[in-house]
């Protein structure tokens, strides 16, 4: 009875720990698109195929793992930092990047409610927050205490910061009649950039903090982009 107990203790964490996080995000997401918000149908679709997206990331993983290829850089070591950075950023960074903008492009771009140049970051972002939930369980059934609580709250958020970069330039492209090309790919290799720079600063105390201030960062440009949508629609608003 003990076992079982225990057992059911951990799933709850470990749901609560996926399913809480991602709920406030999402809440949040829709706050700051209160304006004109999309609808939440259209969200928990994003987020299901975010989630679905991780899942087939991981397949891939596994399958460059059997190939003999270190697709978690975990497998090189600390010492080796230029090939640590190179691996963080162009077998993670690049791989989880592309994964979560294939359902953002042929699924998101095509629904009826993208139709401002903020959407981009606003349906990245889900999709980035379903892939962070199937990501999460794979990591919280290890984690425990202020450790699952701090992974479950930063995962979904740093996923978010990142895709946004892809999911902005590519909406902006749309309505500006640029290229579209250009744009997903410098977009997405950016977005690859930070993403593997970011974990490459988290594998040691000493550049947690630089990690952090690379989010900081992004996280202002987002604020910033997403406020200046809601004056405009306010200063155009009737009335």
């Amino acid at each position: 009875m003990q076992i079982k107990m225990r057992s059911i203790v951990t799933i709850w964490t470990i749901l609560s720990g996926i399913i809480a996080p991602a709920l406030f995000w999402v809440l949040y997401f829709y706050y700051k698109d209160r304006i004109k918000p999309e609808p939440f149908l259209k969200i928990g679709l994003t987020y299901i195929l975010g989630i679905m997206t991780a899942y087939a990331c991981l397949w891939v993983f596994d399958l460059l793992s059997s190939l003999g290829l270190p697709y978690a850089p975990n497998f090189i070591e600390e010492s080796q930092g230029i090939a640590l950075l190179l691996a963080n950023i162009g077998i993670t960074g690049l791989v989880e990047e592309l994964f979560k903008f294939l359902p953002f492009y042929f699924f998101c771009m095509r629904f009826r409610t993208f139709d401002e140049e903020t959407d981009g970051i606003i349906y990245a972002s889900t999709v980035a927050l379903g892939f962070a939930s199937l990501e999460n369980m794979e990591y919280l059934a290890h984690l425990e205490g202020w450790e699952l609580f701090g992974r479950a709250m930063a995962s979904p958020l740093t996923h978010t910061i990142f895709s946004s970069i892809w999911g902005y330039s590519l909406a902006a492209a749309r309505f500006k009649k640029k290229s579209m090309l250009a744009a997903g790919m410098g977009g997405i290799s950016l977005a690859a950039v930070c993403h593997g720079l970011f974990n490459f600063l988290t594998i040691s105390p000493s550049s947690r903090l630089a990690s952090a201030l690379l989010i900081l960062v992004i996280w202002i440009w987002r604020i910033r982009i997403l406020d200046k949508a809601g004056k405009k629609h306010r200063e155009h608003k009737p009335g």
